[in-house]
């Protein structure tokens, strides 16, 4: 039996519609599907499930789907204890408890003199999902429970952002880190001579053609001929560095890190999907490998 394994990095692959419809052939064909969660967004691991859950209600075969987490695939490496300021365990006794429904979950939420320190979301009292912390009104942490009431992720926020995440082992340990980096970028953009009015605009609208008895197409081949149609733009662009404490490999970004995840399952005879949004990211770390596209 083929195996093929989905990986998902990010929850706007997933909702692509040609997801599903590979997802759904692939099972048709009777192949063995894997999807391999690998987001730094420790709590997107559940909207997964969910998304999955709601496939199956279509169609039964999806609950043949193996769905593979980076907890899971970590839960047994050795890793390093987090400090107390790491770990941030925070109690919820002394709280004041308020009850919500929210989508077929229950939402917890405890306050403090009216402002609200922690949201607890979870399927049932015996199923916690995601405990988000807050400092000030303002999110601090969030932890990530695994399906065994255990908690797998551990994200620090900074500025609404994501800035430092742990993932845990079975113990409680810290197996890998994943730390937010910034980096400026360029953009380099070659306008077409069918856009040299645009790129008069760009430019601040360059003077191109001075004579008004010009023909239309003689004025557009003037501009064409005298707009400097290649522009850079410099941008920021976010990435995250990666530290697997087993043996302190880094990673200098999580391509790399995928790279060799993908590793510990890939057979001769696995096909591959990847999101057609990170594949120029992807493949020059895999040139051997044939990837399928999402």
């Amino acid at each position: 039996m083929q195996q093929m394994i989905f990986l998902l990095t990010s929850l706007n692959g997933m909702h692509k519609p040609n997801f599903s419809t590979q997802l759904l052939k692939a099972l048709k064909n009777g192949s063995q599907v894997s999807v391999l969660v690998a987001m730094v967004d420790f709590e997107s691991v559940w909207t997964v499930r969910q998304y999955l859950n709601q496939l199956a209600r279509k169609d039964s075969q999806v609950n043949k789907i193996r769905l593979i987490t980076l907890a899971e695939m970590f839960a047994d490496e050795p890793g390093l204890a987090l400090t107390t300021e790491e770990r941030h365990a925070i109690g919820l006794e002394d709280y004041e408890q308020r009850l919500f429904a929210d989508n077929q979950e229950q939402v917890k939420r405890y306050l403090s003199d009216g402002h609200m320190v922690a949201e607890l979301r979870q399927i049932d009292d015996e199923t916690p999902m995601v405990l988000r912390q807050y400092q000030a009104d303002q999110l601090a942490q969030v932890d990530t429970y695994g399906l065994d009431g255990q908690v797998v992720g551990i994200e620090k926020i900074q500025g609404e952002v994501a800035q430092t995440s742990y993932l845990l082992n079975r113990h409680g340990e810290a197996v890998l880190r994943f730390v937010r980096h910034e980096r400026p970028i360029e953009h380099i953009y070659n306008l077409s001579t069918t856009s040299a009015m645009l790129a008069t605009e760009f430019e601040g609208a360059k003077q191109v053609a001075t004579s008004e008895t010009l023909s239309k197409r003689q004025r557009e081949r003037a501009e064409a001929n005298t707009v400097d149609q290649t522009q850079i733009i410099t941008a920021t662009e976010a990435y995250y560095g990666v530290l697997a404490y087993s043996n302190y490999r880094r990673f200098s970004d999580v391509f790399a890190f995928y790279q060799a995840v993908l590793s510990r399952l890939l057979t001769d005879d696995t096909r591959l999907y990847v999101d057609l949004a990170v594949n120029a990211h992807f493949s020059p770390q895999m040139p051997n490998q044939l990837i399928f596209n999402y």
